[in-house]
């Protein structure tokens, strides 16, 4: 199935719109398209980064606690998608690349980099989430290295 005919690429694109045009505040929208059962995962540990953002969040519960706080610790300058690739059966794999920009609240720096963000979706739920992104800006940003 290609990314065009691809309902997840669909839903998808519709809410990283969303997610651009309200600067982040439709955290509920992105929640909506997950499982109650989600694998979110992000490139920080935390070990590295001591923050909510950081680690395996396995359940919708967690994963808005995630949103909750990166809306606390950050404000969204941009956040562009700029191409989905789906893969799979029934296009259930679907990668969304781009670029996004955040200042960090506490710190005043701003970090912007690229975006990869790994979904999987079964039965119309996105079941695993996997985010990727400068880290190692991330952490300077917040005092950690």
């Amino acid at each position: 199935m290609s990314a065009r005919d691809n309902p997840h690429v669909a839903a998808l694109r519709e809410a990283y719109r969303r997610w651009r045009d309200t600067k982040g505040g439709c955290a509920d929208e992105i929640l909506a398209l997950f499982d109650d059962r989600i694998e979110m995962r992000s490139v920080l540990t935390p070990e590295d980064v001591p923050s909510q953002l950081a680690g395996v969040h396995r359940t919708r519960a967690e994963a808005a606690e995630y949103f909750a706080a990166l809306a606390l610790e950050w404000e969204m300058v941009d956040y562009v998608i700029d191409q989905f690739i789906a893969d799979g059966e029934y296009g259930e794999d679907v990668v969304a690349i781009g670029w996004c920009a955040w200042r960090h609240r506490a710190s005043g720096t701003v970090v912007e980099t690229p975006k990869v963000d790994i979904w999987r979706f079964e039965f119309g739920k996105a079941t695993r989430f996997t985010e990727m992104f400068d880290s190692l800006a991330f952490a300077r940003a917040v005092g950690a290295v």
